[in-house]
């Protein structure tokens, strides 16, 4: 079955070209019979018109003809009266024979002479009249140049046959002419009687189409439009269930989501605290057990110095023993710091970090630059946060810029702290980074940045260096765990 819209739109076009069809049938008839009836009302015109000149001929025929019969009046002028009048009775003649036999030409164009048998009839009456006035017309034109005996008897002879018909054909002529005007108005008439009936049955048809088409049609969009009404509010009260269905989706997909966020900070959090509490031990351990162990053996050695010995090859020995236990002593000290700095914990991470760079300064050779500003104590786990985070982007870039110059920069800003660590190094791609499955130590800050609701940018362009900003925000309630902090480890 074809879908509703499909349906009704082939119906309608159906409809549509039937109707229009008929309408341009109709109208392309119409159209085409007024153009032959206007066509033959033109040339009805042109007879009439050519009718009424051949009264006009007559009299010019007769008036030339009383003219050239009496040339003591305009002597002068005989020869031009007399082409004139060849030319008046050639005209006259072709016309006369072109209203008679129906084959009207003028000027080279052929015109249609719808005679009616009472103007044949009539033309039959007058045809006698115009052969005399023709042949008289003719004898007076024939004549008029040549010497011959008893001419003038002749051509006033002729001149009175032209001047008694004449009147008769005037008389006669203008009957035709009403005859052929009366005919031609009828035909107007009928023109426009058949123009009416077109335009009446163009009205009807478009009236039918509107009964029996458009109307139906109508009444069927109508009862389709209120069927897709009626599913209308269905739908949108289905959409409605759909929409509070999605939202309530929507909110417990994010109540799930923010969920997990906190599920995954929690575990992030409790496996930072125990990276930090298992640094705390074992820095504690190699302070306590091997850093003493280490002291001792130290000690003992300088009391066996104090024996001499047999030859000098021991004394060199021995002072080559007291120099990698004293070697030892301080790799100790700075695996138990780097693991967890006491002076981190005792005097805050400013200091912390100093040492640091002191330290990496010294070990690496590359030129590390502390810009220390007076920032109060934050709580331990912002300070240990600040510290790890400067103590991997220093470790990376020690490893893998190339650089010559670090700069660390700590400050405090608008309820915020702002740590900045920069180098002058190769750079690298971030994306490619993380797309390689590298980068571990990048995620690591960021981690811990937003343990605390904080925030670690990384920008990086290869060959214009690495910079790593960390925003760590702070509230008033810091200052007091900070102070009792402090409290505590004075007590202890």
């Amino acid at each position: 079955m074809k879908p509703l819209d499909s349906q009704i739109f082939n119906r309608l076009t159906r409809l549509y070209v039937i109707a229009l069809t008929m309408v341009a049938l109709l109208s392309m008839s119409g159209q085409i019979i007024i153009q032959v009836f206007l066509n033959s009302l033109i040339d009805d015109s042109h007879v009439v018109n050519i009718a009424g000149r051949q009264r006009m001929l007559s009299q010019r025929l007769s008036k030339t003809a009383i003219l050239l019969c009496h040339p003591d009046i305009f002597q002068a002028d005989a020869e031009y009266y007399s082409g004139d009048l060849k030319e008046i009775i050639a005209l006259w003649k072709q016309s006369h024979e072109g209203l008679k036999n129906k084959n009207l030409t003028t000027e080279g164009k052929v015109y249609t002479v719808r005679n009616s048998p009472k103007i044949d009839s009539m033309f039959k009456e007058i045809d006698p009249i115009f052969r005399t006035i023709l042949s008289n017309a003719k004898l007076i034109s024939e004549r008029i140049n040549k010497p011959l005996a008893n001419q003038d008897e002749t051509m006033q002879a002729a001149l009175h046959q032209v001047l008694v018909n004449e009147r008769l054909f005037l008389k006669m002529m203008n009957k035709i002419v009403f005859q052929y005007d009366l005919e031609s108005r009828s035909r107007v008439n009928l023109t426009k009687n058949i123009e009416l009936f077109l335009f009446l049955v163009l009205f009807s048809i478009l009236i039918l189409e509107g009964i029996v088409i458009f109307r139906p049609i109508a009444n069927y969009i109508r009862l389709v439009i209120k069927k897709l009404t009626d599913s209308e509010s269905v739908l949108l009260q289905t959409n409605e269930t759909l929409l509070k269905t999605q939202q309530a989706l929507v909110q417990a997909t994010e109540e799930k989501f923010k969920l997990q966020l906190a599920e995954e900070k929690v575990r992030s959090a409790s496996l930072m605290e125990g990276q930090e509490m298992e640094r705390k031990r074992l820095a504690r351990e190699l302070h306590d057990g091997i850093g003493q162990m280490l002291t001792g053996l130290r000690l003992h050695g300088e009391k066996v110095k104090s024996f001499s010995f047999i030859n000098p090859k021991q004394d060199k020995s021995f002072d080559e023993l007291q120099k990698l236990i004293q070697e030892t002593i301080e790799a100790t000290r700075t695996v138990a710091f780097n693991l967890a700095p006491s002076v981190l914990s005792d005097f805050g991470v400013m200091p912390a970090i100093r040492i640091l760079t002191e330290q990496v300064t010294k070990m690496s050779g590359i030129s590390i630059e502390f810009q220390e500003k007076k920032i109060q104590r934050l709580p331990e786990g912002v300070e240990v946060c600040l510290y790890r985070i400067t103590q991997e982007a220093i470790h990376n870039a020690v490893k893998y810029s190339k650089s010559e110059k670090i700069k660390v920069e700590m400050a405090e800003n608008e309820g915020s702290i702002r740590l900045t660590i920069a180098d002058n190094g190769i750079g690298f791609d971030l994306p490619t980074i993380r797309k390689s499955l590298g980068g571990s130590g990048l995620k690591n800050m960021q981690t811990r940045a937003e343990l605390l609701n904080g925030t670690c940018k990384i920008q990086s362009k290869i060959g214009k260096g690495t910079s790593i900003i960390v925003t760590i925000p702070i509230t008033t309630n810091n200052k007091l765990i900070t102070k009792r902090r402090k409290n505590t480890e004075r007590v202890s």
